[in-house]
């Protein structure tokens, strides 16, 4: 770097901390819709507003606009598709090549715990980086929900167990993959799985909350879940059925639905995502279905955050949600209180005031996210930093000589071979006064004075 780059640049310097994403891609048609896309595209947003010191590598299939972020490394390569098999792959020389040997990785961000022993072995080896893991589970394949053949739950818990911490959705996920663990391991296992697996609420957005609900909604009923199987659609359309036997004063708004229903209450209408969340404020009551899953519900805090209260299923995962909501056991209870709602505005107005109260205290997702943020520097805080040795001095020696240097100068320079372990000494260098990187692309130690 010439000395104009250099004070250029002087500006970028950091102590920066630059984390490998690994994905976790289900839905390649549309990657945009993606869950594993929108969950670290929300994740990244709210750390950036937060610090100014992170840099991501994205390991993604295609160019993915909503991740163009200032401080994110896009890096591409083919997955399969089939969950099943996505998960069962893992492709040595096609990570390798991603990876290189240029780079510097403080963290690994997993998003599927099926691949860690690989993931970290490749690493390793190309980079000399032994990074702590952490990381988020979007999907466990527990017995109960299941469809496939053979699931990957034991790969998914070996994995877990080389984790420091791993985000999930809900507690009751945490009950169901310890319920399944205590099949297969030990006492001291399942502690241990127990202190890694941490929920985390996928909140919302504090700037999509909407000030106030509107107070003349149309008499619509919103079932904006995915209309499979483990959401029991079919019990909720035999809940509508029994409502319109009794009343016809209503529509159900259906904006997933892929099949044909011949029902003259249902409307399906479509389209972006500004127009779905002013279509939800037109909405007069939500439904939230029984979950074989457990997960956290984005329908539900989509509706809440835009003024619609939900009636919900009874059980741990939607009372982790919103405590205050009104609770149905069976098909009678929820016909019950869809007809108190419909039959009493002054009623669902309070219900309404009540969840987008509660939306604003209780679920803004960057409360979360600042925890993350202070986890991710303790984390690297417990790391082994190396010790005042002579290769050391030599190192920071080299820097201030040459004032900015790579990491393949430094290999060059000290001519490390392949089994040289570099995390601990760039953990010492990122600790030094002198010493920062660059929040860019290509990792760079820079002396200043």
């Amino acid at each position: 770097m010439n000395l104009v780059d250099f004070i250029e640049t002087e500006k970028s310097f950091k102590k920066t901390v630059r984390i490998l994403v690994y994905p976790n891609i289900t839905f390649q048609e549309d990657l945009e819709k993606d869950s594993y896309i929108q969950v670290i595209k929300n994740q990244i947003k709210l750390l950036n507003e937060l610090r100014d010191d992170l840099w991501f590598y994205l390991i993604l299939t295609e160019p993915t606009e909503s991740l163009s972020f200032d401080n994110v490394t896009q890096m591409y390569i083919d997955l399969p598709t089939y969950p099943p098999t996505m998960r069962s792959h893992f492709d040595v020389q096609k990570i390798k090549d991603l990876l290189g040997h240029d780079l510097d990785f403080d963290l690994v961000m997993s998003h599927l715990p099926e691949h860690t022993h690989q993931l970290m072995n490749t690493m390793h080896n190309v980079t000399h980086h032994t990074p702590p893991v952490f990381g988020y589970c979007h999907w466990f394949d527990v017995k109960d929900v299941v469809a496939w053949y053979k699931d990957s739950f034991l790969q998914n818990m070996t994995g877990l167990l080389q984790y420091d911490k791993c985000y999930l959705n809900t507690l009751h996920q945490k009950e169901l993959v310890l319920k399944q663990a205590k099949e297969t391991f030990n006492d001291a296992t399942i502690k241990k799985l127990d202190k890694i697996l941490s929920v985390q609420h996928l909140g919302v957005n504090e700037k999509d909350i909407i000030p106030n609900y509107n107070p003349d909604p149309e008499k619509i009923i919103v079932f904006n879940h995915r209309t499979d199987s483990y959401k029991h659609f079919k019990d909720f359309i035999t809940v509508c059925d029994e409502l319109w036997d009794m009343r016809q004063d209503f529509k159900v708004w259906i904006p997933l639905l892929d099949q044909s229903l011949d029902r003259e209450y249902i409307t399906t209408e479509k389209g972006n995502k500004d127009w779905y969340y002013k279509q939800l404020q037109k909405c007069y009551v939500g439904f939230s279905p029984k979950q074989k899953y457990g997960g956290w519900s984005v329908a539900t805090t989509d509706g809440m955050m835009n003024g619609v209260p939900y009636i919900m299923y009874d059980d741990t995962y939607y009372h982790e949600l919103y405590q205050k909501g009104d609770f149905y056991k069976d098909i009678y209870e929820a016909v019950q209180l869809l007809n108190v709602y419909l039959d009493d505005p002054r009623y669902r107005n309070e219900e309404a005031d009540k969840c987008l109260d509660w939306t604003s205290n209780y679920l803004v997702y960057k409360n979360t996210i600042k925890d993350m943020s202070n986890y991710i520097d303790d984390l690297l805080s417990k790391q082994k930093v190396m010790g005042d040795s002579d290769t050391l001095k030599e190192i920071i020696n080299h820097i201030k000589t040459n004032k900015s240097v790579t990491k393949k100068d430094l290999g060059n320079f000290l001519g490390w071979g392949r089994g040289i372990k570099f995390t601990p000494y760039r953990r010492a260098l990122m600790n030094h006064p002198n010493i920062f990187d660059t929040v860019s692309n290509r990792p760079t130690y820079n002396w200043i004075e």
